[in-house]
């Protein structure tokens, strides 16, 4: 393209590409903060009731000051609904931390019930230390983190990119198109040949 709609369009592509990845961003970090919003979850000291399907679970412990080097002072455990038979937890087996809607939480350890049905969520207090933390249950935000990641990244970085490549582009056509020889007049005399 060598006029000048081809800066025009590569703007807009670069703006749309911008645009489109915060906005990506926002609504993933929103919908992230609705899953956090939904876990179930059990004071320390205290337990829950929850509904449980056959799937994985991720345990995680919340509180003032969770973070990657923080292990909070409270211990958990899932048991059946006669209370008896305590699901076996698994650690985590990486890092996982998490700060929004009003929760700071980490990932501590997953849990598989085998069969679907009701189970009761039990947090452990490790004394007086543990006031405002609380044992959460739900599913695994690690997915939707790299999703939101690879999201931005994939909407911004064509869009973006597409744009400075149209403006380049331009550019480039518009340079040599300047400084191209203008084309030979026919002068239409006799004996000059076309």
């Amino acid at each position: 393209m060598t006029s000048r709609a081809g800066y025009w369009i590569g703007g807009g592509l670069i703006v749309a590409g911008v645009a489109g990845a915060i906005l990506w961003g926002v609504l993933s970090f929103v919908a992230m903060g609705d899953t956090v919003d939904d876990f179930v979850r059990a004071p320390a000291p205290g337990s829950a009731r929850v509904q449980l399907e056959a799937r994985k679970y991720v345990v995680y412990v919340e509180g003032p000051g969770v973070g990657q080097d923080y292990v909070p002072p409270v211990q958990f455990q899932i048991v059946d609904a006669a209370g008896d038979r305590a699901l076996p937890v698994a650690g985590y087996g990486g890092s996982l931390t998490y700060s929004m809607s009003g929760h700071s939480g980490r990932a501590q350890g997953t849990v598989t019930p085998r069969r679907a049905g009701t189970y009761e969520l039990r947090a452990v207090a490790a004394g007086d230390r543990s006031a405002g933390f609380a044992v959460a249950l739900g599913e695994s935000i690690a997915g939707r983190i790299v999703r939101t990641i690879l999201g931005v990244l994939a909407i911004g970085g064509v869009l973006v990119a597409a744009g400075i490549a149209l403006v380049v582009t331009t550019a480039v056509r518009r340079r040599r198109r300047a400084a191209a020889p203008p084309p030979a007049e026919h002068t239409g005399l006799p004996g000059m040949q076309d």
